[in-house]
C-alpha cells in the first residue's frame, strides 16, 4: 500500500480545515469525498460529490461514500507518489472534534462575526438550535 504523501498528511493535520470542507460540502451538495490538489506551497481542498465517482464508474469510492458516517467522518482522495489514486476514511481521533461540530461552530461564529460569508440556506438543524440558543439566552435574562 502507498504511503500517504507528505502534502497529505500536512491537511490531515489542519483537522478543522478539512473536516470543516468535509462537513460544508457533505451539507451543501451531499455526500461526496474531499480532493487533496498540491498547489506550489500549499494544497487545494475540492469536494466531489457522489454523482461525479458514479459517473465516473469509480465503485470503490462511491462503496465508501455510500457508508461513511458525515457526521464524525470524511472522506479523502489524493494522488500517491506511484501514479495511483487513492481515497481513505478518516475518523475523528478520541476526543476530537468531529466533522459537524467544527461546522456548526464556524457557522455559529460567521453569524455573529461575518454574515455576509453565509450560505444561502443553511440546515433545519442548524436554524433550530440558533433558535434554542435565541430562547436559552432570553431565559437567562434578568428581568428588570
Amino acid at each position: 500500500m502507498s504511503e500517504i504523501p507528505a502534502y497529505v498528511d500536512s491537511v490531515l493535520q489542519e483537522w478543522h480545515t478539512i473536516a470543516f470542507t468535509a462537513y460544508d460540502g457533505y451539507e451543501r451538495i451531499g455526500r461526496g469525498v474531499v480532493g487533496l490538489s498540491p498547489q506550489d506551497e500549499s494544497t487545494q481542498l475540492l469536494y466531489g460529490d457522489r454523482g461525479f465517482f458514479v459517473e465516473q464508474g469509480n465503485t470503490t469510492a462511491t462503496k465508501m461514500i455510500d457508508t461513511y458516517d458525515p457526521e464524525w467522518e470524511f472522506l479523502a482522495l489524493f494522488d500517491t507518489e506511484d501514479g495511483n489514486t487513492r481515497t481513505i476514511r478518516i475518523r475523528t481521533p478520541e476526543g476530537g472534534q468531529h466533522p459537524k461540530r467544527v461546522w456548526f461552530f464556524e457557522m455559529l461564529r460567521r453569524v455573529t462575526e461575518e454574515p455576509e460569508s453565509l450560505p444561502e440556506e443553511l440546515p433545519a438543524w442548524f436554524l433550530d438550535a440558533l433558535d434554542k440558543l435565541e430562547k436559552a439566552k432570553k431565559t437567562a435574562e434578568p428581568e428588570n
